[in-house]
């Protein structure tokens, strides 16, 4: 039997709890809550940078933004930084991109040159388009090729080509949907009509109005048109899912095949009165992990994991060797072993208040996650947000500040500082860390593009 495929699927924006493996009855996900029993589900899986292109990069590479360098939205990566391809390459497997890539900085319609596709051999992909029923892809030699389909349901179809195309050999396949990602009204009608005018439940967290920016907000009609359009987008890749799970049956390459599904980051969608994400709460950190395969326990995993673990994890729970300099762990024994223990916590920040953070006024900020609690310093070092969150998982109550959970705030920062020191960073004013460490070049380059002030 060949060495063990990879197919790896990450949608964008799609937080934890909606899922029904997850607790979440109202959304439709029959082919990814059966990929949950059929393998591990992990239930503190965390977007160090709940942000699209930090977030993907530490994906991709096994670093933090700060090492790959596409450190915020249309900020590009390092060309040649380590990544999952270039390992999965060495380790004789075919590898192939799918989809959203947001790692080229901008334009965002723009083609991506083969030295700056991080090792990925096949290619179907765009840097970014949020207009799903106007998608299109450049192939490997940067022709662009329109969408007849819905963006998701036609690059499953690229997908289901790979797959069929190289069965017999060992591959890996990247597949990056961009749903569930707003405009959340941009999805086939049958999906919508299943959603549109139900009574669905908002999380006990949520707090209307809403602050889109300063100066706008949604209301509570609006929130619920959107969560409706939410779950259809979600329903619909739960179809696409089927679609893969179906294909790797038909190929017969289901058992020799490593599945994941997870997502760059979550959706406030009003809880704790914000949208979108780049913020600490649980709903936008906190991404759904699901893997199944060979070798995979089934199971729940209840232990701590970030995004940038899942390169260096998967690689090396496929037998093949990363050699290059990472900031994620080998996690890999999570897979295999009830026992297993993941880290303490992990690393969380917004280092530069970008885009929609900054159009509602965010701060940057930097903490940690662990299974019990999240805890967040502001630019000043002071504490920001601290939740005990086995107490209270929907995060209601902040006890920055208060007396309550004083020594356990003094712990998360002492566990804080110990991995900014292994990792080498050190937390600063945005504008001062952009400049020394040369990042100004581009992030007025990203700047000058969306008409925004430059720093100087």
């Amino acid at each position: 039997m060949n060495s063990p495929n990879l197919l790896f699927v990450f949608a964008d924006q799609h937080r934890a709890c909606d899922l029904g493996c997850y607790g979440n009855p109202e959304v439709a996900t029959p082919h990814l809550d059966a990929l949950a029993s059929a393998g591990l589900r992990f239930t503190h899986c965390t977007s160090n940078s709940p942000l699209c292109v930090p977030a993907r990069g530490s994906l991709l590479t096994g670093q933090f933004p700060w090492n790959h360098r596409a450190l915020t939205n249309d900020l590009p990566v390092r060309p040649d930084a380590p990544s999952i391809a270039r390992v999965m390459q060495a380790s004789g497997r075919r590898t192939g991109y799918i989809g959203k890539w947001h790692l080229g900085g901008i334009p965002r319609d723009r083609f991506i040159p083969e030295g700056e596709r991080l090792g990925f051999g096949a290619w179907k992909a765009y840097n970014c388009n949020h207009h799903y029923s106007k998608g299109f892809y450049y192939d490997e030699a940067n022709h662009r090729h329109g969408m007849e389909n819905h963006a998701a349901i036609a690059e499953t179809d690229l997908a289901l080509d790979f797959i069929r195309q190289h069965r017999g050999v060992p591959w890996s396949l990247h597949l990056s949907w961009e749903p569930p990602h707003d405009p959340y009204q941009d999805v086939p009608a049958q999906y919508r009509r299943r959603y549109h005018g139900a009574d669905l439940t908002l999380r006990p967290n949520v707090i209307l109005p809403a602050r889109l920016s300063e100066d706008r907000v949604v209301d509570e009609g609006t929130l619920r048109e959107n969560l409706a359009g939410y779950y259809s987008l979600i329903t619909l890749l739960d179809d696409q899912f089927g679609r893969l799970l179906s294909a790797l049956e038909e190929t017969g390459q289901r058992e020799n095949t490593l599945i994941v599904y997870t997502s760059d980051h979550g959706d406030l969608h009003a809880s704790h009165g914000y949208l979108n994400k780049q913020m600490p709460h649980a709903e936008s950190v906190g991404v759904p992990l699901l893997i199944a395969g060979p070798g995979v326990r089934r199971g729940v995993c209840e232990e701590t994991i970030g995004l940038v673990d899942l390169p260096v994890t998967l690689a090396a729970g496929l037998g093949a060797r990363w050699e290059d300099p990472s900031d994620g762990q080998d996690l890999s024994s999570l897979l295999t072993d009830p026992k297993a223990a993941g880290p303490e916590g992990v690393l969380i920040f917004d280092l530069v208040p970008v885009h929609q953070s900054a159009a509602r006024g965010a701060p940057e900020w930097l903490g940690v996650k662990t299974k019990e609690a999240t805890w967040a310093m502001g630019p000043d070092g002071k504490d920001w947000i601290h939740y005990d969150d086995a107490k209270d998982p929907f995060q209601r109550l902040n006890l920055a500040g208060a007396s309550q959970g004083a020594p356990d705030r003094a712990a998360l920062r002492s566990l804080t500082e110990r991995l900014l020191a292994r990792h080498r960073y050190r937390f600063r004013p945005w504008a001062q860390m952009l400049k020394e460490d040369k990042f100004l070049g581009e992030w007025n380059r990203s700047q000058a593009h969306f008409h925004l002030p430059l720093l100087d």
